[in-house]
């Protein structure tokens, strides 16, 4: 591992550490009750009391939330690219989607309830509806991006369309479909577990809501924790797959 990636990982991580011995002195030294702001050292003792039930259920989680990201991102990418390359269809069906992204998305969730009932469809319809306007936004901005001239050099080699998508269209427009991800991923998250707290019995949202009737805090921000790292891997594992697929974009750093 090189020595700017290793302190790009170290440096947050010493960041957090900092910020959770600052967080342990005050809450110390001004003696703040434990059930309105635990110490760090009460809930991250919670984590490995509660790993086993933690893991479970943020393996839950993990999951609803990859599905509602590829739900949402698969049909941004498409949607865009027919959006940048028809007028036809930008006038069609922009406004209906600028319309149907309006809506607040989380309140959309008691009527999902009532068409779906309980259960995993839900969850990754909402989570699909949120994540997929970011994603069509900066897909449809990078296929946009194209420089017209290769596209008269692809027709005068004769390239096929698939040839031409493969070879010109996605690779431009792939870092900025890459930036949206990066975005929706993180969203993701934070839809799946408020989905879950509001219809499931299983997830991280679901261990909040039984902390709430109990009023354990310190196991509220044990989850709270736990959440935040399932987003931190996960914006990593976009990013590490980005720097796999367009090699170009890491030298271009470097």
């Amino acid at each position: 591992m090189s020595v700017s990636r290793t302190r790009r990982i170290l440096e947050p991580l010493l960041w957090f550490a900092g910020l959770m011995v600052v967080w342990e002195l005050v809450v110390r030294l001004a003696d703040v009750p434990s059930f309105m702001l635990p110490a760090p050292s009460v809930f991250l003792m919670r984590i490995v009391e509660e790993h086993d039930r933690l893991l479970h259920h943020g393996l839950i989680t993990t999951r609803m939330i990859l599905y509602g990201f590829v739900a949402g991102a698969v049909p941004g990418v498409a949607l865009g690219y027919l959006i940048a390359r028809s007028r036809t269809c930008e006038r069609l069906l922009y406004p209906i989607i600028i319309f149907i992204q309006g809506l607040p998305k989380i309140t959309l969730a008691p009527l999902l309830l009532v068409w779906f009932g309980f259960g995993p469809f839900p969850i990754v319809l909402l989570t699909g509806l949120v994540t997929f306007f970011p994603v069509l936004v900066d897909a449809v901005a990078g296929f946009k991006s194209v420089d017209p001239r290769l596209y008269y050099l692809t027709r005068s080699m004769g390239g096929s369309w698939w040839r031409t998508f493969v070879s010109i269209e996605l690779p431009s427009a792939a870092p900025q479909i890459f930036s949206g991800l990066k975005i929706t991923i993180v969203i993701a998250v934070t839809v799946v577990i408020v989905v879950e707290w509001l219809n499931s019995n299983n997830g991280l949202g679901y261990l909040v809501l039984r902390a709430m009737d109990s009023t354990d805090t310190a196991f509220i921000f044990a989850i709270l924790v736990v959440g935040s790292t399932v987003g931190v891997v996960l914006s990593y594992g976009v990013t590490l797959a980005e720097q796999a697929l367009l090699p170009w974009r890491r030298r271009d750093r470097r």
